[in-house]
């Protein structure tokens, strides 16, 4: 006659126990997992914002004082832009209340038209010591730090004198444009928020080092830093 033995209470204790814990182990490794993988793909999202706005930066400023030749222009008005005799077209300054060197404003010939300007008459962009080309708002650019955003300048006709003397055509590129109107966000400001802002020369009129470091704003541990070296081939020696 055989005898069948079942388990012992404690023994189903036990193993009940044994297969909730392990149930808990499984669970918490895989939110973990989830948890890594969330921030993960966050990082590589706000890692790719902050470089493409950097690189953006970096193959605008390239451009700085850059100005096409053009068989039917006798003069351009690139002199009454420009900050000295070296051609400088680039500088850096910052917005009021805002991080130093968190600003940049140059100019470049967009169009190729040889001046600064879209347009202008009898194969000559100044007159009288004064700027004789349309639309110069549409060339000149910056970008800069404002209140955590990072921002494009889009500067308006109307805040423009388009037939600018010297001094007047060069403080459009002077420090207080860092706090005129006229500049849009590049990055959604719901989403990032940009703590650092920095351009700085490594060689003057030669090379910048354009530096942006951002967060996420419903998750401020995840952060992310990039650096740029911009080279100027349109200034200075190198005009």
């Amino acid at each position: 006659m055989k005898i069948y033995h079942g388990q012992t209470l404690f023994s189903l204790i036990i193993s009940i126990s044994l297969s909730t814990l392990l149930m808990l182990v499984i669970i918490h490794f895989y939110s973990q997992t989830q948890q890594q993988n969330k921030e993960m793909i966050l990082r590589l999202h706000l890692q790719n914002e902050i470089q493409r706005v950097n690189q953006l930066i970096g193959k605008d400023l390239r451009r700085t004082g850059f100005r096409a030749l053009s068989e039917k222009l006798s003069s351009n008005n690139l002199s009454l832009f420009e900050q000295d005799e070296n051609g400088t077209a680039v500088v850096i300054a910052q917005a009021d209340y805002e991080q130093n060197n968190s600003c940049v404003l140059f100019f470049y010939d967009l169009d190729g038209t040889g001046c600064i300007g879209t347009t202008y008459k009898g194969g000559t962009c100044i007159q009288e010591n004064k700027n004789s080309a349309q639309k110069i708002e549409r060339e000149l650019f910056g970008y800069r730090l404002n209140k955590k955003m990072l921002e494009t300048r889009l500067t308006y006709k109307n805040a423009i004198n388009q037939k600018c003397n010297k001094s007047q055509c060069q403080s459009y590129t002077h420090q207080p444009a860092c706090n005129s109107g006229g500049w849009v966000d590049l990055l959604d400001e719901n989403e990032i928020e940009i703590i650092k802002l920095q351009f700085n020369w490594l060689i003057e009129n030669t090379a910048i080092e354009s530096k942006i470091a951002g967060r996420l704003k419903k998750y401020p541990q995840i952060e992310y830093e990039t650096n740029i070296i911009i080279p100027l081939l349109n200034q200075g020696i190198n005009k």
